[in-house]
Protein backbone atom coordinates (compact mmCIF):
# COMPACT_ATOMS: atom_id res chain seq x y z
CA UNK A 1 0.00 0.00 0.00
CA UNK A 2 1.22 3.21 -1.22
CA UNK A 3 0.66 6.09 2.04
CA UNK A 4 2.17 9.35 2.42
CA UNK A 5 3.03 11.24 5.36
CA UNK A 6 3.05 14.90 6.30
CA UNK A 7 2.98 17.47 8.80
CA UNK A 8 1.43 20.58 9.13
CA UNK A 9 2.82 23.62 11.60
CA UNK A 10 5.88 25.82 12.51
CA UNK A 11 7.63 22.86 14.67
CA UNK A 12 6.60 20.21 16.65
CA UNK A 13 7.33 21.94 20.18
CA UNK A 14 4.90 24.17 18.98
CA UNK A 15 1.37 23.41 20.13
CA UNK A 16 -1.40 22.52 16.58
CA UNK A 17 1.41 21.22 14.88
CA UNK A 18 -0.12 17.88 13.09
CA UNK A 19 0.97 14.90 11.46
CA UNK A 20 -0.98 12.93 9.21
CA UNK A 21 -0.73 9.70 7.10
CA UNK A 22 -2.96 9.15 4.22
CA UNK A 23 -3.65 6.11 2.10
CA UNK A 24 -2.45 7.84 -1.75
CA UNK A 25 -5.75 7.29 -3.05
CA UNK A 26 -7.49 9.39 0.12
CA UNK A 27 -9.07 6.41 1.62
CA UNK A 28 -7.40 6.08 4.96
CA UNK A 29 -6.76 9.64 6.53
CA UNK A 30 -5.42 9.36 9.83
CA UNK A 31 -3.49 12.50 12.19
CA UNK A 32 -2.43 13.47 15.44
CA UNK A 33 -2.39 16.97 16.67
CA UNK A 34 -0.26 18.01 19.51
CA UNK A 35 -1.70 20.22 22.28
CA UNK A 36 -0.05 22.95 24.67
CA UNK A 37 -0.20 19.94 27.48
CA UNK A 38 1.53 17.70 25.95
CA UNK A 39 4.47 19.82 24.35
CA UNK A 40 4.88 21.54 27.48
CA UNK A 41 5.01 17.81 29.52
CA UNK A 42 7.43 16.69 26.83
CA UNK A 43 9.96 19.69 27.03
CA UNK A 44 9.31 19.34 31.16
CA UNK A 45 10.29 15.89 31.41
CA UNK A 46 12.75 16.10 28.84
CA UNK A 47 14.75 18.84 30.78
CA UNK A 48 14.06 16.81 33.45
CA UNK A 49 16.64 14.39 32.63
CA UNK A 50 13.21 11.39 32.62
CA UNK A 51 13.89 10.53 29.03
CA UNK A 52 16.82 8.45 27.21
CA UNK A 53 17.86 11.76 24.93
CA UNK A 54 20.08 14.12 26.79
CA UNK A 55 18.52 17.38 27.11
CA UNK A 56 20.63 20.00 25.13
CA UNK A 57 19.48 23.45 23.58
CA UNK A 58 21.43 23.08 20.29
CA UNK A 59 19.78 22.23 17.15
CA UNK A 60 21.51 18.54 17.01
CA UNK A 61 20.41 16.59 20.25
CA UNK A 62 16.74 18.99 19.79
CA UNK A 63 16.45 17.59 16.20
CA UNK A 64 17.51 13.63 17.47
CA UNK A 65 14.31 14.01 20.01
CA UNK A 66 12.14 15.62 17.79
CA UNK A 67 12.93 12.93 15.16
CA UNK A 68 11.62 10.12 17.50
CA UNK A 69 8.73 11.55 18.52
CA UNK A 70 7.26 12.15 15.12
CA UNK A 71 8.55 8.69 14.26
CA UNK A 72 6.60 7.12 17.41
CA UNK A 73 3.44 9.25 16.50
CA UNK A 74 3.34 7.52 13.12
CA UNK A 75 4.16 3.74 14.92
CA UNK A 76 0.49 5.32 16.60
CA UNK A 77 -0.94 6.08 13.51
CA UNK A 78 0.11 3.18 11.56
CA UNK A 79 -0.90 1.07 14.22
CA UNK A 80 -4.43 2.73 14.13
CA UNK A 81 -4.77 1.18 10.53
CA UNK A 82 -6.04 -2.17 9.04
CA UNK A 83 -1.96 -3.85 9.04
CA UNK A 84 -0.85 -4.21 5.35
CA UNK A 85 1.67 -6.55 4.69
CA UNK A 86 3.93 -3.81 2.40
CA UNK A 87 4.16 -0.32 2.91
CA UNK A 88 5.57 2.44 0.38
CA UNK A 89 6.62 5.29 1.84
CA UNK A 90 6.64 9.04 0.79
CA UNK A 91 7.39 11.31 3.11
CA UNK A 92 7.63 14.95 2.57
CA UNK A 93 11.10 16.45 3.76
CA UNK A 94 9.94 18.40 6.73
CA UNK A 95 12.75 17.14 8.40
CA UNK A 96 16.01 18.33 6.66
CA UNK A 97 19.11 16.31 7.30
CA UNK A 98 17.44 13.71 8.98
CA UNK A 99 16.40 11.49 6.49
CA UNK A 100 18.81 8.67 7.80
CA UNK A 101 17.12 8.82 11.46
CA UNK A 102 13.83 8.64 10.19
CA UNK A 103 14.31 5.73 8.14
CA UNK A 104 16.03 4.21 11.26
CA UNK A 105 13.24 5.09 13.29
CA UNK A 106 10.45 3.79 10.73
CA UNK A 107 11.99 0.59 10.55
CA UNK A 108 12.27 -0.14 14.34
CA UNK A 109 8.42 0.76 14.84
CA UNK A 110 6.90 -0.68 11.55
CA UNK A 111 8.96 -3.71 10.83
CA UNK A 112 10.26 -5.03 14.14
CA UNK A 113 7.23 -3.30 15.96
CA UNK A 114 3.75 -3.79 14.03
CA UNK A 115 5.73 -6.85 11.41
CA UNK A 116 5.16 -4.47 8.22
CA UNK A 117 7.60 -4.55 5.81
CA UNK A 118 8.20 -0.89 4.30
CA UNK A 119 10.06 -0.13 1.29
CA UNK A 120 13.03 2.40 1.10
CA UNK A 121 11.27 5.39 1.96
CA UNK A 122 11.26 8.44 -0.46
CA UNK A 123 11.88 11.81 0.69
CA UNK A 124 10.43 14.22 -1.40
CA UNK A 125 8.20 18.05 -1.58
CA UNK A 126 4.22 16.71 -1.42
CA UNK A 127 2.09 18.10 -3.73
CA UNK A 128 -0.49 20.92 -2.78
CA UNK A 129 -3.06 18.22 -4.35
CA UNK A 130 -1.59 15.21 -2.12
CA UNK A 131 -4.18 14.07 0.40
CA UNK A 132 -1.75 13.77 3.54
CA UNK A 133 -0.83 17.63 3.00
CA UNK A 134 -4.69 18.66 2.67
CA UNK A 135 -5.54 16.87 5.31
CA UNK A 136 -2.87 17.60 7.81
CA UNK A 137 -3.44 21.74 6.87
CA UNK A 138 -6.85 21.36 7.34
CA UNK A 139 -6.50 19.63 10.67
CA UNK A 140 -3.87 21.89 12.14
CA UNK A 141 -6.90 24.46 11.54
CA UNK A 142 -9.21 22.39 13.04
CA UNK A 143 -9.79 24.34 16.24
CA UNK A 144 -12.91 21.94 17.61
CA UNK A 145 -10.85 19.00 16.85
CA UNK A 146 -14.45 17.53 14.76
CA UNK A 147 -12.50 15.81 11.72
CA UNK A 148 -13.18 11.73 12.53
CA UNK A 149 -9.23 11.45 11.18
CA UNK A 150 -7.59 11.80 14.94
CA UNK A 151 -5.92 9.21 16.65
CA UNK A 152 -6.45 9.58 20.43
CA UNK A 153 -2.45 9.39 21.84
CA UNK A 154 -1.39 9.87 25.28
CA UNK A 155 1.71 11.48 26.84
CA UNK A 156 1.82 7.66 28.30
CA UNK A 157 1.70 6.13 24.94
CA UNK A 158 4.43 8.77 23.94
CA UNK A 159 6.66 8.12 26.85
CA UNK A 160 6.90 4.18 26.45
CA UNK A 161 9.61 4.57 24.00
CA UNK A 162 11.12 7.87 25.45
CA UNK A 163 11.85 6.57 29.09
CA UNK A 164 15.01 5.51 30.58
CA UNK A 165 15.36 1.51 30.66
CA UNK A 166 15.41 0.75 34.41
Amino acid sequence: MKFEIDVSGYDLFNDTYVICIAREDGEVIKGFKFNKDLVDSLISNWKNNKYRYEYNQFETKKGIFKVRIYSIILYYLFKSIEKPDFLSLTICRDFKGRTNEISQNLKHFLEINLEIKIGKPLFQRLSNSSHAHIYANMMRRDTKNQLKTYVSITLEDIEKFLKKRK
